[in-house]
């Protein structure tokens, strides 16, 4: 049989006129009908789940642990992509009571997240797949139908509304939807009437994911009302965000925006992803399916950006939006594996691609990871770095860039969640379902206040740093960050320099007239194994303790060398905290553990502090004692901060402002504006790249040798992007 693939991104008259040509030539394969009735059937393909790609995550998905709160959407498709027992469905049916509800269920609740009334819904879809599944005990059972019949029933006579628009217009449509679609042929002419109800709470509007979302609830309707042109209309609105944008949506450096220009990369922008490759799969091989520069666009949003963002089947924690959940790194790394096995189809010609996230992250043999380099995204501020053995992302935010949100009562704690927050993994369990320990003063990176009381409370609105000298530089598998801190009267200069090695971090001129005290974390992470202590002599130490003159500090395969020679402060003790204090869909239990924090207190109202420290991970302690730095630390002022890396005639600058440099094997350079600049001696002639942190400059201009160089910087949508020159 011949198949027709196109698209149509014309004007709407232009595309329905196509569209109906297409359905109605006698020589096309499609009917309209019959392109209904494919729609229907991939999209009981995709949630019943019986290709081989979905079989690839068959294990990692079945040790997925269930948090029965979710309210996370795309936590919530994934766990409806488990296998489903057979003693869960019996639960099911044998608790529902008489008129289709059940017990357990508060229909009356009033919670903007975690709205339980979306039960109904989950527990109506659950049921439809198994009682559509070929290979379910339960296929075609009648007390099944009976269930699912009295459940529908339910909904259409009460008709719950949530005080969130979300569940409404998106939330319940999104997980209905579905369960109407492969029932279609078996809901009477009332059902059918009550579904059609439920999906007209969606339209066409918003932007972003949320424009997504609705319009893929569209999509279902149209399988309902048996209307080709609102399939097309449904789609070409869903493929309409599958664009580099300077709004919401997929960004030209491929991070992710919503709610203004904040990074969501494990949020909305997931939520995204996992759409649009769900939607990618349904209209494959049909009239509706995503052109080739669509299918392109969506691969390099993973091979540039989420291919990055997961470390051993753990996602990253700077990525995570507000959604700080239970399982929520092992959620969302296999959320993106699910969307590669989408990719998969939709995309064959790159296979190896997707494949090897999939062997990375949820093999079966630990191979070493193949995927290094250095990533900033510069329309984000935010930065990934990957070595074979370890992982890297830094978090940041500027009067450009939102540092995060609070809303429907999630994200309880993250006041300071974009202030240079930095992790680092190796073995990809440091952070994994840390939230309710942590000390949200002392995130790993973050120079901030050390006060007793309750953080303060985001918003949606959120929060933005008001410095515009942000940003970073990258170069192959080497990188500069930079973060100006200025916010509530605490003033710092914060800097990143990624090597093979580690992470070299420096703070200057950190200042601030607050009473209370002010400290910069290097890390808190759990207590795991033996922690040493070098200063004079080598010792273990097994509880809290303020450190003078201390070389470095050893715990779980990372090394934490004291740059400054500044005293530290480390804190090995039981920290307690719950999750209902991180998210209020969450019970307020105590948990428990031990925990490994170090940091520099730089004391009340410091003048002109400052730190300097190297982060060297995935190290034995046998190589931390004979460890020798390749890089001397130059400069760490208010002017610059300046490394030298000796043995490879390289050096990196964060200049703040205009400034004239010494070396013996540079001679004099000088820098006629503020920026990052790495410069490094290749076949004897120095090549150089640079960037700018402000993105307002069109070029930079340097002296090297008494010879002046003009670099002309990225303009429009590039502009904070790197560029690099052959000094001639």
């Amino acid at each position: 049989m011949q198949t027709f693939v196109f698209s149509l991104e014309k004007s709407s008259l232009a595309k329905k006129m196509m569209l109906l040509l297409f359905l109605f030539t006698s020589g096309s394969v499609y009917g309209q009908s019959n392109l209904i009735d494919v729609l229907a059937v991939n999209i009981k393909d995709y949630y019943i789940m019986n290709k081989q790609q979905d079989k690839n995550l068959s294990l990692a998905l079945q040790n997925l642990k269930i948090d029965k709160q979710a309210s996370d959407q795309g936590t919530i498709e994934l766990y409806e992509k488990k296998e489903i027992k057979k003693e869960d469905v019996l639960k099911i049916i044998n608790s529902q009571s008489g008129n289709g509800s059940w017990a357990d269920i508060n229909y009356k609740d009033e919670k903007r997240g975690g709205w339980e009334p979306k039960l109904h819904g989950d527990r109506v879809l659950l049921l439809t797949k198994a009682y559509k599944n070929p290979s379910s005990a339960f296929y075609n059972k009648k007390e099944i139908s009976t269930a699912i019949h009295k459940a529908l029933q339910f909904w259409f006579l009460t008709k719950p509304v949530c005080l969130n628009w979300w569940y409404n217009e998106i939330g319940l449509p999104r997980t209905l939807g579905p369960a109407f679609v492969m029932l279609k042929n078996e809901l009477s002419a009332e059902e059918l009437q009550g579904a059609i109800e439920v999906m007209n709470n969606a339209g066409f509007r918003m932007t972003g994911q949320n424009k997504v979302w609705l319009a893929g609830n569209v999509l279902f309707k149209s399988i309902l009302l048996n209307d080709a042109q609102l399939a097309q209309q449904a789609r070409d609105t869903i493929v309409s965000e599958i664009v580099l944008t300077n709004v919401e949506g997929i960004k030209p450096d491929y991070s992710f925006h919503q709610h203004g220009p904040q990074q969501q990369f494990g949020n909305y922008g997931l939520s995204f992803f996992i759409g649009m490759s769900m939607w990618g799969r349904v209209f494959n091989q049909t009239p509706l399916a995503f052109n080739p520069e669509q299918v392109g666009i969506l691969r390099n949003l993973f091979s540039e950006a989420y291919n990055w963002l997961s470390w051993k089947a753990q996602f990253d924690v700077n990525s995570l939006g507000r959604q700080f959940f239970k399982n929520a790194l092992k959620n969302k790394a296999l959320g993106v594996g699910f969307v590669v096995a989408d990719m998969m189809l939709i995309d064959p010609q790159h296979q190896q691609l997707y494949a090897a996230y999939i062997q990375r992250n949820f093999g079966k043999t630990t191979e070493a990871n193949a995927l290094e380099g250095h990533q900033h995204f510069w329309y984000s501020d935010f930065t990934i770095h990957r070595n074979k053995d370890w992982f890297s992302s830094l978090k940041m935010s500027s009067n450009r860039v939102i540092g995060g949100e609070a809303g429907n009562n999630e994200n309880l704690k993250g006041y300071y969640l974009a202030d240079g927050a930095h992790y680092i993994m190796v073995d990809g369990t440091e952070y994994d379902d840390i939230f309710p320990l942590l000390d949200w003063r002392k995130l790993p990176g973050v120079t901030c206040y050390d006060a007793k009381e309750a953080l303060p409370l985001l918003t949606f609105k959120g929060y933005q740093n008001p410095s515009d000298f942000v940003g970073g530089l990258s170069h192959a598998n080497e990188g500069i960050s930079v973060f100006s801190l200025d916010r509530d009267g605490l003033k710092a200069k914060k800097a990143w320099f990624y090597t093979k090695d580690g992470v070299i971090a420096l703070g200057a001129d950190i200042q601030s007239g607050n009473a209370n005290a002010v400290t910069s974390t290097i890390n808190q992470t759990y207590l795991n194994g033996k922690v040493y202590v070098k200063a004079k002599q080598l010792e273990e130490v097994s509880k809290s303790k303020n450190l003078n003159h201390v070389d470095w500090v050893y715990h779980h395969k990372i090394a934490y060398h004291n740059l400054g020679k500044l005293p530290l402060s480390l804190k090995i003790e039981e920290q307690k905290g719950s999750w209902g204090e991180i998210a209020k869909v969450y019970n307020t239990d105590k948990l428990q553990t031990d925990m490994f924090t170090l940091f520099v207190n730089h004391g009340k109202q410091p003048k002109a502090a400052s730190y300097a420290y190297f982060i060297q991970p995935a190290v034995s302690l046998k190589e931390v004692k004979s460890y020798k730095p390749n890089f001397k630390v130059l400069e760490n002022s208010t002017k610059a901060q300046i490394i030298n890396f000796s043995k490879d005639d390289k050096f990196a600058f964060v200049i703040y402002q205009p400034y004239t440099f010494s070396h013996p094997k540079l001679g004099n350079i000088k820098f006629e504006q503020a920026g990052l600049y790495l410069l490094a001696k290749e076949n004897a002639k120095w090549n150089i790249t640079v960037a700018d942190p402000t993105q307002k400059l069109s070029e930079i201009t340097f002296q090297l040798k008494n010879q002046t160089h003009q670099i002309a910087l990225p303009k429009g949508q590039a502009l904070g992007k790197s560029i690099n020159y052959l000094i001639p």
